[in-house]
């Protein structure tokens, strides 16, 4: 990921709105690179966007689900900036417990 890059060379802060522009297309991000919900091949996968993610949307929301609204629906992009924005945290989090180790 880029921002660990950046993080790596000092920077500290970032743009606060990457998490909801790239939910709107539909994207979740992951450990496992982006995922882009509105792809079939999501259509039946019952799983959430990422097993050990404690996010509501993850706890409470499938793959599938989460493609049917992200094809229509506004919703879907909500829900899925509510995982990437916890997604981000993490992130920060690991890196920073990082810098510190």
């Amino acid at each position: 990921v880029d921002l660990l890059v950046c993080v790596a060379m000092g920077v500290d802060m970032f743009d606060c709105v990457y998490p909801a522009r790239t939910a709107r297309f539909g994207v979740a991000l992951s450990d496992g690179g982006n995922m882009q919900l509105k792809q079939n091949r999501f259509k039946n996968d019952l799983c959430p966007i990422e097993a050990d993610c404690g996010c509501p949307t993850c706890k409470n929301f499938s793959r599938a689900y989460l493609h049917v609204l992200a094809a229509k629906e506004q919703t879907g992009a909500r829900l899925i900036t509510i995982h990437n924005i916890a997604y981000m945290m993490r992130l920060m989090k690991r890196a920073r417990e990082a810098i510190f180790e």
